[in-house]
């Protein structure tokens, strides 16, 4: 247990790694610190044919991040322990487990306030991940060592590149912008908070 939390050490929030470490050495978790993927913060898989419960979080996020994508999964987890596959992947029951799982860290009151008031709000509207909703993105974000651009900070026909592919930036609709794809000329709608990979300022 001491070796386990020790390792999960560098990407847990101090007086966090041991609780984590307890969940999945008594739940039999084959848990994976995988590298970043554009697509997923974490992801949790069912047991299967002999394989235990799985769970991969990205190595590149911050401490706090790490923590609340870890116990995002760790919900999921205990959801299908309970219900099985009879209950929506985002539903009370699993927002439930959700809140469980966090109080006792609440409780100690070892993170930010900003943070706690985050995820607090994000329990009552969860969604798929951290990143879908707004406010707790936002929250997490500030403490990135390294924070990149985002679209919404871009002025209007700014150009840039995500994943490989060049976008004109164009007007806002609410949460999302209008976005030129410079190869297809196709108009595309990019959220705000997206990460861009480069800006072109020579162009």
């Amino acid at each position: 247990m001491v070796q386990f939390s020790e390792t999960l050490r560098p990407f847990l929030p101090s007086g966090t790694e041991y609780y984590v470490a307890k969940f999945l050495i008594e739940h039999v978790v084959h848990f994976k610190v995988s590298k970043k993927r554009s697509t997923k913060l974490g992801d949790y898989r069912q047991p299967f044919e002999g394989e235990p419960h799985r769970i991969s979080v990205n190595g590149d996020l911050n401490q706090y991040a790490f923590l609340v994508t870890t116990i995002h999964e760790m919900a999921h987890l205990t959801t299908f322990d309970k219900f099985g596959n009879r209950v929506k992947s985002h539903g009370k029951e699993w927002k439930a487990e959700f809140a469980d799982l966090f109080q006792p860290i609440v409780e100690r009151d070892i993170l930010p306030s900003d943070v706690t008031m985050a995820v607090n709000n994000y329990l009552k509207n969860a969604k798929a991940a951290s990143c879908s909703d707004e406010r707790l993105y936002r929250v997490l974000r500030r403490y990135n060592k390294n924070k990149g651009i985002l679209v919404e900070h871009l002025e209007m026909g700014a150009i840039f590149e995500i994943k490989g592919r060049a976008f004109q930036l164009g007007k806002k609709l609410r949460k999302r912008y209008e976005c030129k794809d410079l190869a297809n000329g196709k108009t595309y709608r990019v959220l705000g908070l997206a990460e861009i990979d480069k800006l072109r300022e020579d162009e």
